[in-house]
């Protein structure tokens, strides 16, 4: 049995990121996690996206990561659903040059779509399937702007597959940043499609009366555990005292996958003073390692600007790795309290 999420004390594994961005790519973003006990080969895996698409990183340990190679270019926002011997890389793609009829390319440029791979060994993938359009989604996007879905998430209850995801892309006033609004979900009988878009309102928004979510929801990340269904959320706020937005991590559960409450009263991690993850907490996965009883959080952040190759500048974004265990004994009744991220 696995240690409710709500009652963990987290810490940092190290003040840098285990996966450090490059010169050349600025940006590692959103990652995604097999554990070696549900990987094919034993091995961790990770999956990210940076400018180029959807990267694939391996490891023996966890900590030190090589890469594999690029699967979707120009690909977003992976997760991995396993069925069986199967494994199902989800992704967004606003990519105009999709490989269809002249009706298919012309519809992809209305907006980005949600596409699926598969996998029996995670190193060849199938020729991409088209699962849920933007346009098919009500909130994906306004008059002033072409209507984005992103951050794919599977589930499946009973008999019926639930496609989660991110929804209309809100730009930041003082950094530019771009982040969700909207979370919600598209339902079908089987999971190659059609998924259904049966809701027209989203499952999470931003709520104004929050000090973590003032402006919109930002990634959100399931978690499916024998003590529930959880959701890590990277709310989009505006810090009055400081005058800018952030980024900050907190903790939602959910008894049916359509109502969410937050269930922890601190955010997980909030932004650092300076440093590399001093600007916004981007996306995060976590898996439970049984072994050592405690869970692993790899989450993506950024902070610092840099300079490109290009000679434009941007924020650096690498993926660091927080561990949360449970408090000694004694302490279990309390609070968790608040952590913020490295130096």
């Amino acid at each position: 049995m696995t240690e409710p999420l709500e009652k963990l004390v987290w810490f940092p594994f190290s003040d840098e990121p285990v996966v450090p961005s490059l010169k050349h790519i600025p940006q590692f973003s959103d990652p995604q996690i097999i554990m070696p006990n549900q990987a094919c080969d034993s091995r961790w895996h990770m999956f990210f996206h940076s400018w180029i698409g959807v990267h694939h990183f391996v490891s023996d340990s966890g900590i030190a990561w090589e890469p594999v190679k690029v699967i979707a270019f120009r690909g977003h926002y992976p997760s991995i659903f396993r069925d069986g011997e199967n494994y199902h890389l989800l992704y967004e793609t606003h990519d105009t040059r999709f490989s269809g009829s002249r009706a298919e390319r012309k519809e992809a440029g209305r907006g980005s779509r949600i596409e699926m791979r598969t996998s029996t060994d995670l190193l060849t993938w199938s020729k991409p399937r088209l699962l849920l359009k933007a346009s098919d989604v009500p909130y994906a996007g306004n008059y002033l702007t072409k209507p984005g879905i992103s951050r794919p998430q599977l589930l499946k209850f009973g008999d019926t597959y639930r496609l989660y995801f991110g929804a209309s892309h809100l730009t930041l006033p003082d950094t530019g940043q771009k982040a969700s609004r909207y979370f919600g979900f598209a339902v079908a009988k089987d999971i190659k499609g059609p998924f259904i878009v049966t809701r027209q309102t989203p499952l999470i928004e931003a709520a104004p009366d929050s000090r973590w979510k003032n402006l919109g929801c930002g990634s959100v990340r399931l978690v499916e555990t024998d003590q529930g269904l959880y959701a890590v959320e990277c709310g989009i706020f505006w810090n009055e005292e400081k005058k800018k937005t952030g980024a900050a991590m907190i903790l939602l559960k959910s008894e049916d996958g359509l109502v969410f409450e937050q269930c922890r009263k601190d955010p997980i991690l909030v932004p650092s003073e300076r440093g590399w993850a001093s600007s916004y907490i981007m996306g995060c996965d976590m898996r439970y390692e049984a072994s050592e009883k405690c869970w692993y959080c790899y989450f993506s952040a950024n902070g610092k600007s840099t300079r490109t190759l290009l000679g434009f500048f941007t924020k650096q974004e690498a993926i660091g790795l927080l561990i949360g265990a449970l408090p000694p004994q004694s302490s279990q009744t309390t609070e968790p309290k608040l952590h913020g991220v490295f130096l």
